[in-house]
């Protein structure tokens, strides 16, 4: 049986709330990284202001496919993904943006750096990944 390791630390306090969770196993664990959808959707909105969102995952967002029609749903270039989320910087947004929701924005940095670990981790593992949506 395979254990699993969950960090929900961005999840915490919005429980019963719409979340997302990165997923991969390895031969004798499963890792998931789950959080509330506001920071994920956020930050992609984010992202979307100064990244090509015509493929990878910024695409599915932003056409509302991939997680959001199947989960879960395999990240098919994880690369390109470790890249983005890598890419995450609050300079290269539109402060009218950020002013929109100040509770949520500080946290988006720090948010960026722990799936960029996740995703690492992941390939190092030589693993999918796998979004799923809840």
């Amino acid at each position: 049986m395979k254990t699993e390791i969950v960090n929900d630390s961005y999840y915490t306090g919005f429980e019963g709330e719409p979340e997302i969770a990165f997923v991969y196993e390895t031969t004798n664990e499963r890792q998931v990284l789950k959080m509330w959808t506001g920071y994920f959707d956020t930050m992609l909105d984010l992202l979307c202001q100064y990244e090509a969102y015509n493929d990878g995952i910024l695409r599915e967002y932003y056409i509302h496919e991939g997680w959001y029609e199947e989960s879960p749903w395999e990240l098919t270039n994880l690369d390109a993904t470790i890249q983005l989320f890598k890419s995450f910087n609050l300079q290269n947004v539109d402060v009218k943006a950020v002013e929109v929701s100040p509770n949520i924005v500080p946290t988006l940095p720090e948010v960026a750096r722990e799936i960029t670990q996740f995703l690492e981790h992941a390939k190092s593992s030589e693993s999918n990944v796998y979004i799923v949506y809840d």
